[in-house]
């Protein structure tokens, strides 16, 4: 394989290149239509934020290309990031892969993001004080649009040093577009944990402060006032109960649970017999 170029779209602006990551990888990595929004919304929504440089927020979206034989490229891998000034943490929401592709790896997606998360708080003379993700709880994932299973997902996570943060994750759920949260109705939803990347040798539950910092940011982007909602109160009481340092594997729980499974279906199997 030819060596990979990476393109920072928060850089260059290439909408073009950003539309065909969006048809070509993020929707058929991501086929749940409540997953990922529509391209108008997201061009929309990722323009604003490149305007907006004085924003809490600011988008990151990385593609890897491969160069072909005619000279061309083809975008193969992307990732799409979230850093949040006033918290000094990041969220990774998309990471994904062409199909077919040989030779890429996860990790290096991950390590590339974990890079520009730097690299923002550096433009800010800040220092990134955290990095988080959601990953669908694999009991409730939806099997009509699993493309990864959804333990082997975690798996690939934990291996560039994300654990668990043992706490019910509530996020606010829109149904048509992005904009929903604007109904005086809010509803939420609990089907994805939050994981959180070790930094500078030290798992984020080692700083409770940095945990609840980066929920009160991730509340505010919905439009919604963290101090005055229920739920992040019961989110940071959950917070402020875990064990100061508390190291998680998630998969290790999802891999006992399925070793039990075929312990007790090979028991019942030799019963029938």
């Amino acid at each position: 394989m030819d060596r990979l170029i990476i393109e920072n779209i928060h850089e260059t602006f290439n909408f073009k290149l950003l539309k065909e990551v969006y048809h070509d990888i993020l929707v058929p990595c991501f086929p749940d239509p409540e997953d990922h929004l529509s391209w108008k919304i997201m061009k929309k929504m990722v323009h604003r934020s490149f305007k907006n440089i004085n924003g809490n927020e600011r988008v990151l979206i990385s593609v890897s290309k491969q160069r072909q034989e005619d000279g061309s490229y083809k975008p193969v891998s992307f990732f799409v990031g979230v850093y949040y000034r006033r918290s000094r943490t990041g969220l990774i929401s998309y990471m994904g892969m062409r199909d077919g592709c040989r030779g890429l790896s996860a990790s290096n997606i991950q390590k590339q993001v974990l890079v520009e998360m730097e690299r923002m708080a550096s433009f800010f003379h800040q220092k990134l004080k955290g990095v988080f993700s959601l990953v669908d709880l694999p009991e409730k994932a939806d099997p009509r649009y699993i493309t990864l299973p959804p333990v082997q997902r975690i798996m690939i996570m934990e291996r560039n040093g994300a654990r668990h943060v043992p706490i019910d994750f509530y996020y606010p759920s829109f149904k048509t577009n992005i904009l929903s949260y604007l109904l005086t109705k809010t509803t939420y939803k609990n089907d994805a944990a939050l994981l959180g990347y070790r930094l500078h040798g030290k798992l984020p539950t080692e700083n409770p402060k940095i945990i609840k910092a980066f929920i009160d940011d991730f509340y505010e982007s919905y439009g919604i006032k963290p101090e005055e909602n229920a739920v992040v109160r019961q989110m940071h009481e959950m917070v402020d109960g875990i064990e100061k340092g508390v190291e998680i594997k998630l998969s290790q729980h999802y891999r006992k649970r399925e070793k039990k499974e075929v312990v007790m279906c090979a028991s019942k199997a030799r019963v029938a017999s």
